[in-house]
């Protein structure tokens, strides 16, 4: 009986160092490792991530992660200093024109090289290409969109407008009836906002977009279109005289307006915070063609610290699956209202049944890619004072076109490209 009980106890034994075994295996990593991750989304995406990062570490006792939230523009400059000085993330989460800043620098690697082309294989391709750069795949999308549509006040009216002269009759109607002041309103000051609108003129900023050695090309028939045309608008009232994002939300949020241009993740603010009731369409046809805005999807990358510890890179690899599953994007896409990036999330119910979600596909269908490259910065930065005089009355939209794109040239030999 005792030897019995002495095999027994020695099989037990075996059985819980197998379990223990079997369970470091699973983890994939030894000892306790940190990982940092820097982010730049808003307040109800993070609440999210933080669900997100608490179920990981519960699956994952030895992994701790510490999130960090940046704006925008600061998480793109305090990453480069960052990373330049070997310090910083693991693991950013933020748009995919970072790539234009990141991989340049040489501040992040392939997340292919740590995530393997079985993981990749579950994405939907579009998503995955928005996500690469020179051909790599550095970036893991986790949803897809960003792009401006045309939000509208059910309350006030439930026509969508196919062409801008359609919706401005609408308004006018609703005007006269005492009902609005406006016929949209729009971001006024950021050239996102407006940039829809030259493709409706048949302009682009760049000659090649894809290129490392492109160029652009803002002095053209097309651009000086489109600066008349937003002039015009602007002279004859259909848009108020001064406007930046926040007057633009709050004149849609007041009433004064039933037609608004945004993106997607302003969808919760409409919906929960203002408890409206909106729809969403593509941006009406303007010169008889759709505008095109700029698409993009955000996802994760991976800094170049992170792989040099293969511990880490490990971890790392288990963190950016986890927050890319599909139960994962599925939760994430309750708070920013975009696309899902992996197949499995983009065929479930809560999306094909979400109108909000659903009908941005058809504005997706004609937008287009935002560029990448590097020299994109330097286009942002020579439209947006320009565009900003034009509004106030400084600049004649026939004098525009030339102006930014010196601005744009002079920029880019800043860049050093």
């Amino acid at each position: 009986m005792k030897g019995l009980k002495k095999t027994l106890t020695v099989f037990a034994v075996m059985l819980v160092s197998l379990g223990i075994l079997a369970g470091c295996k699973k983890k994939g990593v030894t000892g306790n490792v940190v990982i940092e991750f820097w982010e730049q989304d808003g307040a109800d995406q993070q609440a999210v991530l933080d669900e997100l990062i608490a179920g990981f570490q519960k699956e994952y006792p030895n992994i701790t992660v510490k999130r960090v939230h940046h704006e925008t523009e600061d998480l793109r400059k305090n990453f480069t200093s960052a990373a330049i000085g070997g310090q910083g993330p693991d693991v950013v989460l933020g748009p995919n024109d970072n790539l234009g800043v990141f991989v340049p620098g040489d501040l992040i690697v392939p997340a292919s090289d740590v995530m393997g082309d079985a993981f990749l294989g579950e994405f939907d391709p579009v998503a995955l290409d928005a996500a690469k750069y020179n051909g790599k795949q550095y970036m893991i999308p986790d949803r897809n969109g960003n792009e401006l549509c045309l939000i509208y006040n059910k309350k006030l009216t439930t026509k969508v407008p196919q062409t801008w002269e359609e919706m401005v009759k609408i308004a006018n109607e609703l005007k006269a009836q005492g009902k609005v002041q406006y016929v949209v309103t729009f971001n006024l000051v950021e050239p996102f906002f407006t940039v829809p609108f030259l493709g409706a003129f048949g302009g682009k900023v760049f000659d090649d977009a894809t290129s490392a050695k492109a160029k652009p090309t803002l002095n053209t028939p097309e651009v000086k279109a489109w600066f008349e045309w937003l002039a015009k608008i602007h002279k004859e009232g259909q848009i108020p005289k001064e406007m930046d994002y926040d007057v633009a939300s709050n004149l849609f949020k007041e009433g004064k307006t039933a037609y608004l241009i945004n993106g997607p993740w302003s969808f919760v603010d409409y919906l929960e915070n203002a408890s409206m009731d909106i729809g969403i369409a593509p941006i009406p046809q303007v010169n008889g063609k759709w505008p095109a805005p700029y698409s993009a999807v955000k996802g994760y990358t991976i800094s170049q610290t992170a792989v040099k510890d293969a511990n880490k890179k490990e971890a790392v690899r288990l963190f950016v699956e986890w927050v890319t599953s599909k139960d994962a994007q599925l939760k994430m896409m309750d708070s920013h209202k975009q696309l899902p990036t992996i197949k499995s999330a983009m065929t479930d119910k809560s999306v094909t049944d979400d109108p909000m979600i659903a009908g941005q596909k058809a504005q997706l269908e004609k937008a287009t890619p935002m560029p990448i490259i590097t020299q994109m910065r330097a286009v942002w930065d020579a439209v947006k004072p320009v565009q900003q005089e034009l509004f106030a009355g400084k600049i004649k939209p026939e004098d525009a076109p030339a102006k930014m794109q010196k601005r744009a040239e002079d920029g880019i030999k800043a860049l050093g490209l």
